[in-house]
């Protein structure tokens, strides 16, 4: 398999104090990993650290066999996209203009768009299911639908690596197991590593591949849902009376 991200003693955290121990974890080609840990535990902080937006304390984080310090921001732009949990609320945005902006690392400094973008704005509404809502006002779409088009924007980016925060909050249950199931797909068919973080862990302990846990003062802990029953109910609780 391989490798795409490597973290290398990274300690991560503010003011100089880390939140939990040293790092050492990789991401490999075609992986989906579902982050997971109690409000505050660190999931946002380890986000930001792994997208450059926030320096490590100590150790580093090597993507695509380079120190992720040492890219610029548009060579950043190539090699990892974001699915966030807030959606743009421009009354005038259709479905296509959202995924179009995707292209944009790709599309030169006039920002025009080539048929081979217009090809693949269709093909990735149509891998994530709502190619026929191209035209559709963006924020008349359900919160399902619109998760799918963020989706469709972050693979038109054409990244290897795809970072989602949350991708599950505010859809209904059967949305949700819908959603799970597409993330599964696009790292196998589309050969995409996901990283994402998600509080459903009913749903986690059934679809996620790849756990990574966390808690603060604790040594984030990988592996199969199976295998960190015990881990998880421990940190999950571990801020709780």
């Amino acid at each position: 398999m391989k490798e795409v991200l490597k973290t290398n003693g990274l300690k991560i955290g503010y003011k100089g104090k880390a939140l939990f121990p040293a790092i050492d974890v990789t991401l490999f080609e075609g992986e989906h990993v579902a982050l997971i840990g109690a409000n505050g535990s660190g999931k946002t902080t380890l986000f930001k650290t792994l997208t450059g937006n926030l320096k490590p304390i100590e150790g580093n984080v090597i993507l695509c066999g380079k120190p992720l310090d040492s890219y610029s921001p548009h060579e950043r732009a190539k090699l990892f996209s974001l699915v966030l949990t807030e959606k743009p609320d421009d009354l005038f945005l259709k479905v296509f203009d959202i995924v179009a902006a995707g292209r944009y690392p790709h599309s030169g400094l006039m920002a025009k768009l080539k048929d081979e973008d217009y090809a693949m704005i269709k093909s990735k509404l149509e891998v994530v299911g709502v190619n026929h809502l191209i035209d559709r006002d963006f924020v008349s779409l359900s919160d399902g639908e619109k998760q799918k088009v963020m989706i469709a924007k972050a693979l038109v980016q054409d990244t290897p690596i795809i970072y989602m925060d949350e991708p599950t909050a505010f859809l209904d249950y059967p949305s949700k197991v819908e959603l799970m199931q597409l993330i599964a797909r696009l790292a196998k068919e589309e050969n995409k590593t996901i990283l994402y973080s998600s509080h459903d862990l009913e749903l986690l302990m059934k679809h996620a591949a790849t756990m990574w846990v966390v808690a603060k003062g604790k040594p984030l802990v990988a592996g199969a849902p199976d295998d960190l029953k015990h881990d998880i109910e421990m940190y999950l609780n571990i801020d709780k009376p």
